[in-house]
């Protein structure tokens, strides 16, 4: 087995054991969430509330002005 084979090799057992390790990890999450949502008595709309993504409010200072658009007219 050549260099690059063994390589390559190590490249595909650490592809595989990052992705069991996430998969551990994202259970225990879950099984974390699930746990303080008991211990707290947190309703789905507080769940909701913290996962729908808004868009922040623009105010005066980060609205950039706009100036009107010049009218065309008629050359005679």
């Amino acid at each position: 087995m050549s260099k690059l084979e063994q390589l390559l090799k190590q490249q595909q057992d650490l592809q595989s054991a990052i992705e069991a390790e996430r998969a551990r990890g994202r259970e225990e999450a879950v099984a974390n969430v699930k746990e303080l949502i008991k211990t707290y008595s947190i309703t789905l709309r507080e769940v909701k509330s913290v996962l729908v993504m808004r868009k922040p409010r623009t105010t005066k200072a980060t609205t950039a002005k706009r100036t009107p658009a010049k009218r065309k007219t008629a050359n005679r």
